[in-house]
């Protein structure tokens, strides 16, 4: 048997990894042996939202208790101006509500939405160096020292003078 991944020839088939990749053999082998059959397939992923009645039936909840903390300075309200006229939206409210759960409950679908496939990281290439040096221009960026003229020994100054004479 030849590894899959490198195409190396182990010394046996008893090995449980490949000698120049590393890739562990011995479920290679098992796989082969069933014809690409694993014996214990990977459960497929589970998605931890609610299904759609669950989120139905909670909405209609939030809802309606919302009607009954509305429901008392509605009704203090309606106390002040003695009348009944602003209870209506409240009860509006919480009948909105129990109905809005009472429909998720009986039609709503149980399925859970499909797991979304994970992405893969983004690679975000590096950002680009600096050269080790700066772009060249017109004028060159290093210039040699100016070197002082030579300056005579007192050995030739002397035979220029008696040279003179």
């Amino acid at each position: 048997m030849y590894c899959p991944r490198c195409g190396n020839l182990p010394a046996s088939d008893r090995m449980r990894f490949c000698p120049s990749c590393g890739l562990r053999l011995d479920g290679v082998v098992e796989l082969l042996a069933r014809d690409g059959v694993p014996t214990n397939p990977l459960p497929l992923p589970q998605s931890n939202e609610p299904s759609h009645r669950r989120k139905g039936i909670r909405r209609g909840a939030k809802i309606t208790f919302f009607s009954l903390v509305m429901f008392v300075p509605v009704l203090a309200f309606a106390i002040g101006v003695e009348e009944p006229g602003p209870l209506v939206i409240p009860v509006t409210i919480f009948l909105t509500g129990i109905f809005w759960m009472l429909y998720y409950r009986l039609f709503g679908e149980e399925t859970t939405p499909a797991p979304r496939p994970a992405q893969p990281a983004q690679v975000v290439p590096p950002p680009p160096q600096q050269a080790y040096l700066p772009p060249q221009h017109s004028a060159p960026a290093y210039r040699a020292p100016v070197e002082p003229p030579k300056q005579q020994s007192v050995v030739e100054n002397t035979t220029r003078s008696l040279g003179q004479q």
